[in-house]
């Protein structure tokens, strides 16, 4: 059978590729760690699944409206208002199909041929892949320690041309760093006098540390958000995801909302009206985060890993491997292969400086995240 060529571009998800050969290993018997892919390993809080049983009891099993439950997209209003004092019109939420199904439906409407997407390099890997189903431009920026692996105002005066949309992950992924409101205002007016869009997606912004961060919509209502239920309230299989737009694109992404996920999950609309209730067990979560966090770092530092930005949100650190000498690629499946243990290579999010770092997820309990350390001891003294 003949492939279409478009499959060519889509690099692929190496953590999901380790994820999956780490399993195929336990089930031959030996006890992998896993520091690679970024899962809570929290379960659901009890009141979303008990509210989903009840759904399930009620029938509420049917289509629901294209744009997502109007009770949910009020909630969600309600949820900006009370922890951000941001006013968000229930009708500028749309309600997706995880925070993927959000960005597919933004760049099916945003990006076509002869369009460029921004985007940071290292970065999130499915910005690039899924914009590249859509044969538009992809202009990756390279970032590093010096900024704080931010892009930059200087990062958008140093281009040949501006991106039509760039999208920036806050806090990010794989740096767990922070924008500030006024380094994203400072993006966001000099791509708006260009009339270009800046897309910020804030699917880590409920586990940050310290300081409380708000939504980019506080710096502008013009400014495209995406969010949703996978890692904040750890329901990452329940594929539930929302964005906030302006007005005149909401119809444009109906239409294509409707061909292509006909609605969101049902069942998990009713039960994510109640995750944001929670707030003692969701600061639980972000505290045990925060716990690991100050574990891992100084932890990885001792080990010899390089660690260029100490996390302030997410649940990853993002570590060089320079002193060893081996690419990124190499150095992951030799530890997985002879440490048994699971993390993640550069080239995963980009391409600048990918074969000499490393991410790790500290998304797992501290007793294995020690475990998965002593490995790596053990093995990077034999190197």
């Amino acid at each position: 059978m003949k492939i279409a060529k478009r499959t060519d571009a889509i690099a692929p998800f190496y953590v999901m590729e380790l994820l999956e050969k780490a399993k195929e290993m336990e089930a031959m018997g030996k006890d992998i760690v896993h520091m690679e892919v970024g899962e809570p390993d929290f379960s659901t809080p009890f009141a979303i699944k008990e509210e989903a049983i009840q759904s399930i009891r009620g029938d509420r099993t049917f289509y629901t409206h294209s744009l997502g439950l109007p009770e949910l997209r009020k909630r969600i209003s309600q949820y900006y208002r009370e922890t951000d004092g941001i006013v968000v019109p229930p009708e500028r939420i749309v309600i997706t199909n995880g925070t993927s199904g959000a960005l597919l439906l933004l760049f099916a409407v945003l990006l076509e041929q002869g369009r460029l997407l921004g985007i940071s390099d290292p970065g999130y890997p499915c910005y690039k892949n899924i914009a590249s189903l859509l044969d538009c431009g992809i202009l990756p920026i390279p970032v590093s320690e010096q900024t704080g692996f931010e892009v930059t105002q200087d990062h958008l005066r140093s281009l040949e041309y501006l991106p039509d949309l760039l999208v920036l992950a806050n806090p990010s992924n794989p740096t767990g760093t922070i924008y500030r409101e006024e380094t994203l205002s400072g993006l966001y007016e000099g791509l708006a006098a260009e009339d270009k869009l800046l897309v910020v997606d804030e699917i880590y912004l409920g586990l940050t540390y310290g300081q409380k961060q708000r939504s980019a919509l506080a710096v502008s209502d013009n400014i495209i958000v995406v969010n949703g239920f996978s890692k904040t309230y750890a329901m990452t299989g329940w594929r539930l995801g929302w964005m906030v737009v302006p007005g005149e694109l909401v119809r444009p992404i109906q239409k294509f909302a409707q061909n292509i996920f006909i609605s969101p999950p049902s069942i998990s609309q009713y039960a994510a009206m109640h995750a944001f209730e929670d707030a003692e067990e969701l600061g639980r979560m972000r505290k045990t985060y925060e716990e690991r966090k100050d574990f891992m770092v100084p932890r990885l530092k001792g080990l010899g890993f390089h660690v260029p930005a100490s996390p302030e949100g997410a649940f990853y650190v993002y570590a060089g491997i320079g002193r060893w000498g081996i690419d990124s690629m190499v150095f992951v499946e030799r530890a997985l292969e002879e440490a048994g243990v699971a993390f993640t290579p550069g080239y995963d999010f980009g391409s600048f400086r990918a074969g000499s770092h490393v991410r790790f997820s500290y998304a797992t309990g501290i007793e294995r995240l020690k475990e998965g350390c002593d490995r790596l001891e053990a093995w990077l003294s034999g190197l």
